[in-house]
């Protein structure tokens, strides 16, 4: 993105749990809003970092801004801690930008003050359109491959039983359709990637990766006949990219990506994998979703409305 940190904190040591890794990082986050003293401290996202630091930024008595807020599956704690940071973050944020119609509502049923409530769409769609507008002609035209399954696993529900399940599936997968190969950037974590490794690294249909940069996995994704993830913002961009997607997941914190056709979630089931990515295989895909006003998290100008939003804001605090 050509960006550039003023300060980076330095690496997450290993600690036995949440709460220890939460206390290092928020120690750390406010010596760094002490120093610095904004005015206005923005959080993205769902993360341990994002959580840590809107409530350190709310102990120093800072305004917190939240992008990607309202996003809500229908249980407290699935997935869990994702879902638990972001609906304690809505309680530290005074303002909240909101990707979906969905989550616009989820804030207001909440309580939230609709004029703190902003509608603006996802950050991470402006990158994809970026993304995909700084493609070649060449790349756009030639990105299907139709033998090529892209499949990404880290969420802490797929620990250990759960991504042995789905590395099994994906054997199985692999046994049903010979002519197919998977392409798996291995997150780092050792609680995924040690069962991940121990199952597939010798089978000759998986190429396993390293993590790969944001621009080069977008060009695998839209080449891909199937994608299988776990992962949230993939359901966003895989509509726009034309690509099915695969969810091992009971739940979705992007209703909105269902009704897309493109996005289906799954039981971490060996047989139901399987036969929902065959169907997927076989079936009949609609065109890829266009970025405009119509499309559930934004046209890809989120970052624009933001501005403008905080630009409002400074005129309406100037003239008060």
């Amino acid at each position: 993105m050509g960006l550039q940190a003023d300060v980076e904190l330095a690496p997450l040591p290993a600690l036995p749990h949440l709460a220890a890794s939460h206390r290092h990082l928020r120690r750390a986050l406010a010596q760094v809003i002490r120093g610095e003293s904004p005015d206005l401290v923005f959080v993205q996202g769902d993360t341990l970092t994002a959580y840590t630091a809107a409530r350190a930024a709310h102990d120093a008595g800072c305004d917190v801004a939240h992008i990607e807020a309202g996003l809500r599956t229908d249980a407290v704690l699935e997935p869990f801690p994702e879902e638990w940071f972001r609906r304690r973050i809505a309680r530290y944020a005074c303002l909240h930008f909101a990707p979906s119609q969905s989550a616009f509502e989820n804030l207001l049923a909440e309580g939230i003050d609709a004029r703190s409530v902003h509608r603006v769409g996802n950050t991470g769609i402006d990158s994809l359109r970026r993304c995909l507008q700084a493609q070649s002609p060449a790349q756009l035209r030639g990105r299907r491959v139709r033998s090529t399954v892209l499949v990404t696993l880290h969420r802490r529900a797929n620990y250990d039983r759960n991504s042995a399940i789905i590395c099994d599936a994906l054997a199985d997968l692999a046994a049903a359709r010979p002519e197919l190969r998977f392409l798996f950037p291995v997150h780092p974590n050792p609680r995924v990637s040690a069962a991940i490794r121990r199952r597939l690294e010798a089978h000759p249909a998986f190429d396993l990766v390293e993590p790969m940069r944001y621009s080069h996995f977008i060009e695998c994704a839209a080449r891909a006949a199937l994608i299988i993830s776990d992962s949230g913002g993939i359901q966003e961009e895989a509509p726009h990219l034309g690509t099915p997607l695969l969810v091992p997941r009971i739940n979705t914190e992007r209703p909105e990506c269902l009704a897309t056709g493109f996005v289906r979630l799954v039981a971490v089931n060996r047989e139901s994998i399987v036969r929902s990515a065959l169907d997927a295989l076989d079936a009949q895909r609609p065109a890829p979703l266009p970025f405009d006003e119509r499309a559930p998290f934004g046209a890809g100008d989120a970052a624009q409305r933001i501005v403008a939003v905080l630009e409002m804001l400074l005129r309406s605090h100037a003239n008060a």
